[in-house]
């Protein structure tokens, strides 16, 4: 049998063996530590770590004996609430309140655009299946609606809305504050390492060591690990640049959102707010990157006007035939200044027109 005798508006299988495609069931996750997790979540920790095991292993016992308390208490205790609020934030739920009653981590409703033309309509998700407020808006990273929603955090692994905004902007000011004070440590070791190297040798440790100034001691007092002079160092060198880097972006960050509160603006408002000038723009760009050329639509007007004249017909149809040209040779050097690919001009078609006069 010939598959061209087959029906066209086939729409399954004609014996039972062929395979059915699947369709995969779409689940919820509930905080940052629903499945799947993130790639920036474990840099976001393995830099918590590092931070703390060089600034509070390496750096800070090397500061004078009087200095020692508030080394280890003041930057300690923004890491101590980073820590606390940073997992605050990412083990909250961010999801609207009628969401949160309904069991939504079973599987959800397929969304279907031939239907609906939004998620939420008239303030009912047709994903989640139930009504939400105003301010709610539909995640489509965690698949469910958030009350509030500012934005998806990647570092998190969570949404950040209503219930943990605040916590989000207290785990980057406490990060910024920590850091700062780490940062500040590193910038003393480094500077009084060229200076007074005897100032940052004020452990009871180095006095086993004072004939040997190259030899020093890592991870005081209570797992001493010693070294040569250069690890000190360059780990004092390479934790302010990382920990510099870090504050800057940190700080760019909340910056951002302090300019976000002072307009009462959310990150997913401001984003539908800047998308009109970006496209704008960059409609600008298209058109400065397509001179304008000779249009047909030009040279039939001039054989409208000319028409009962058929000398000055052919005088028309040359000067534009003769301008059009000049107007490509303009625009292929335009094209090819800007390094573009040079376009067709419509120019071309002219001689055409005007071997087709005479037999007017």
């Amino acid at each position: 049998m010939s598959i061209c005798n087959k029906p066209p508006n086939k729409i399954a299988p004609e014996n039972l063996g062929e395979a059915v495609p699947e369709v995969q069931v779409q689940r919820a996750r509930r905080n940052g530590w629903s499945w799947p997790l993130h790639l920036f979540q474990f840099i976001a920790w393995l830099l918590y770590l590092l931070f703390a095991l060089v600034g509070f292993g390496i750096l800070v016992p090397l500061l004078p004996r009087h200095w020692l308390p508030a080394g280890y208490v003041c930057p300690g205790a923004c890491f101590i609430y980073h820590l606390i609020v940073h997992l605050t934030a990412v083990s909250i739920d961010p999801a609207d309140a009628n969401v949160r009653e309904k069991n939504y981590l079973g599987p959800l409703a397929t969304f279907n655009r031939n239907q609906h033309a939004h998620v939420i309509e008239n303030h009912h998700c047709h994903v989640c299946d139930v009504d939400v407020s105003a301010k709610s808006k539909h995640c489509g990273t965690c698949n469910k609606c958030v009350c509030g929603f500012d934005h998806h955090c990647k570092w998190l692994n969570n949404c950040v809305g209503e219930r943990n905004y605040w916590l989000f902007l207290n785990s980057v000011l406490s990060a910024i504050l920590g850091l700062g004070l780490l940062m500040l440590v590193a910038c003393y070791v480094f500077t009084e390492f060229f200076i007074d190297p005897t100032t940052l040798r004020s452990d009871q440790h180095f006095e086993a060591l004072k004939n040997h100034t190259d030899r020093w001691f890592l991870f005081l007092p209570a797992v001493p690990v010693e070294t040569q002079a250069s690890a000190i160092l360059v780990t004092a060198g390479m934790f302010i640049l990382l920990s510099l880097m870090t504050v800057i972006l940190l700080g760019h960050l909340l910056t951002f959102h302090i300019y976000l509160m002072w307009n009462k603006l959310t990150t997913y408002e401001y984003i539908l707010q800047q998308r009109p000038q970006q496209e704008a723009k960059e409609a600008d760009k298209q058109l400065e990157s397509c001179p304008s050329q000779a249009r047909p639509s030009q040279v039939l007007v001039v054989l409208s006007v000319h028409f009962s004249n058929p000398a000055s017909l052919v005088h028309s149809v040359k000067e534009s035939s003769r301008t059009s040209a000049m107007c490509f040779s303009f625009s292929k050097l335009y094209v090819q200044s800007d390094d573009a690919e040079p376009e067709q001009s419509s120019s071309p078609e002219l001689p055409s027109l005007h071997s087709a006069v005479p037999s007017q």
